[in-house]
């Protein structure tokens, strides 16, 4: 049996919890800096001689940074879900809630739970996905200065709104083709666009995207497994006589879910292989938005397929 160490992490410290096979804990606080990481890592080898399995809730840039620092240091880390840590405290009937508190409720989902093993994503896909999450950024300033604009009477500051957009658009400009660039650049994500693009409905910014967000195939055992990942599995609601509506769970990726709408929609109208499972839910008598999601969870089955068998898309196996 492993023991398990968990991680309530914020911005400038984070909590440790270490929870030993016979049930001892042991508790500290160590910076979030790259000493205090140091100094996390010669805590747990003066604590234990074995290799623990170390486990905090992700919350973005700071659990993925210090997740791997301690891969590279040779640790079995699990980056989870902070619904799955609040929704295992309600269960365990914790009445309180501090960070110490939660560092040892992680670790005992952890225990319990044996939660997916961490992987790193590769330094290309990082910085392709930071220079879209730039991208959007900028997206949405220029959204802000296009509606300030058209409200504004003086001409000297439309000028100068217009002066900012200019910019902006030729800043988008560059991100765009710095985008394609560094795709091109790798071979197995070129490859990945490559197939995805074959997909009528998907096209080559919304794979882009995709790829940006989407981890390494190999942590998931089968396509159901990826959609439950991203959020696109039904959430069912039935009890007894009662039978309610069945959304998308929701629980996964939501910028994954967000950059599948738009190829799920164009998919849905012109992809001649996908029209007869659009008219069978049409049939059964799902609504025009239940049906996007149902084809946002098609189209993960599909590419999960493509990319797992380095195959293009071939309408007959729809």
């Amino acid at each position: 049996m492993n023991d398990f160490i968990g991680v309530d992490i914020a911005k400038k410290k984070f909590d440790a919890c270490f929870l030993k096979e016979d049930g001892e804990v042991i508790q500290r606080v160590f910076d979030n800096t790259a000493s205090g990481w140091k100094t996390f890592v010669r805590w747990i080898k003066e604590v234990t001689q074995q290799i623990p399995w170390i486990t905090m809730e992700s919350t973005g840039h700071h659990s993925e940074l210090l997740a791997e620092y301690l891969v590279s240091e040779g640790f079995k880390v699990s980056v989870v879900k902070p619904v799955q840590i609040k929704y295992f405290a309600k269960v365990k009937l914790s009445r309180n809630k501090n960070d110490r508190v939660d560092a040892k409720i992680i670790a005992e989902y952890a225990r319990l739970m044996m939660p997916r093993v961490f992987e790193p994503r590769t330094s290309t896909q990082k910085y392709i996905r930071e220079l879209i999450q730039l991208e959007d950024t900028l997206k949405i300033q220029k959204t802000q200065l296009a509606l300030q604009l058209s409200c504004t009477q003086s001409e000297a500051i439309k000028e100068e709104f217009e002066t900012v957009l200019k910019t902006l658009e030729e800043r988008l400009k560059a991100l765009g083709k710095q985008i394609t660039l560094e795709i091109e650049k790798d071979t197995k994500l070129a490859r990945m666009v490559e197939l995805i693009t074959t997909i009528k409905g998907f096209g080559k910014l919304s794979a882009y995207r995709f790829l940006a967000y989407l981890p390494d195939l190999s942590l998931f055992k089968s396509a159901k497994q990826l959609a439950a990942f991203i959020g696109v599995t039904p959430k069912q609601k039935e009890s007894g006589q009662y039978k309610g509506k069945t959304p998308l769970s929701k629980l996964g990726n939501a910028r994954l879910r967000r950059v599948l709408y738009m190829p799920a929609l164009s998919a849905k109208r012109s992809n001649e292989a996908l029209q007869p499972f659009v008219k069978r839910l049409k049939n059964n008598g799902l609504s025009p938005k239940a049906i996007v999601c149902a084809v946002m969870r098609k189209l993960v089955h599909i590419i999960w397929g493509m990319l797992k068998n380095d195959s293009p898309f071939d309408p007959k196996l729809v």
